[in-house]
């Protein structure tokens, strides 16, 4: 099953055939965003996606940019430990992802992550649901 977080990522590449990544993994993002501040940088990722050319090569610059907003912004006190590893695991990932990645690297991300990297990946989805019900931009 797709979780909100993962889908938003895949849907959003996948429109625009591509994606790719930001900074140097999750570590040391903020701890004390508000909820305020932390959904609207999930939901940056709609309008970095939108402004995005065609191709993969924009559409790797708008996920890298979104995972630069992440970085930026960290998530709330109120997230469990296990879903604060759910984040800095999908920011890690984000940053992996090399300017020549394409859809299909995106839909591979999480292959060869373990069962407790996905049970944590699963906990920040979880989260990130729980916390931003409504995953599109406002107005959309």
């Amino acid at each position: 099953m797709r979780t909100p977080t993962k889908q938003a990522l895949l849907t959003a590449s996948l429109i625009l055939v591509g994606a790719s990544a930001v900074g140097c993994g999750g570590g040391g993002a903020p701890t004390d965003a508000s909820e305020k501040e932390f959904c609207d940088g999930l939901t940056s990722l709609f309008t970095d996606m939108s402004s995005a050319g065609d191709s993969e090569k924009e559409a790797v610059a708008a996920v890298k940019k979104w995972g630069g907003t992440m970085e930026e912004v960290g998530t709330p006190e109120s997230i469990s430990e296990e879903g604060r590893k759910g984040f800095e695991l999908m920011m890690e990932q984000v940053a992996e992802l090399d300017e020549g990645d394409t859809a299909k690297d995106l839909e591979r991300m999480d292959e060869d992550l373990s069962d407790s990297d996905n049970k944590a990946i699963d906990a920040f989805d979880a989260y990130t649901t729980d916390t931003c019900p409504s995953m599109a931009p406002e107005g959309q």
